[in-house]
């Protein structure tokens, strides 16, 4: 809507700002999903370092992180088609404990590889 006043000196034209209002909230809505698919890529090719985020993002809520402690094994021997010999399965335990006295336990499951570990 376009106004005009009246003045001494002649009329002015007075027209209203025109606010950015929709392309700030159409940009932050294009970061937010530009940052929810990389998280999802993240969390399907690589699940320990969306581990490490959580952990990270839990220790703000716990007052910081006391303690990591990650041990890696071999869980068992499995039979796998077309392999000759036994495949082992990793196992990653990782146990974090928080400042507040909660803990966090994560364990990753690698997939059957061939080791010296099975007989």
């Amino acid at each position: 809507m376009v106004t005009s006043k009246q003045l001494p000196n002649g009329s002015v034209v007075i027209r209203p700002k025109r606010g950015v209002g929709g392309a700030g909230l159409i940009a932050l809505m294009i970061f937010l999903l530009t940052a929810l698919i990389a998280l999802a890529g993240i969390g399907l090719f690589a699940p320990t370092r969306l581990a490490l985020l959580h952990e990270q993002a839990l220790g703000l809520l716990h007052g910081g992180i006391a303690h990591v402690d990650e041990q890696s094994y071999v869980d068992g021997c499995v039979i796998v088609d077309g392999a000759d010999a036994p495949q082992a399965v990793m196992r990653t335990r990782r146990m974090v404990n928080y400042r507040d006295g909660t803990s966090l336990e994560i364990v990753f499951s690698a997939q059957p590889a061939a080791t010296n570990a099975c007989p």
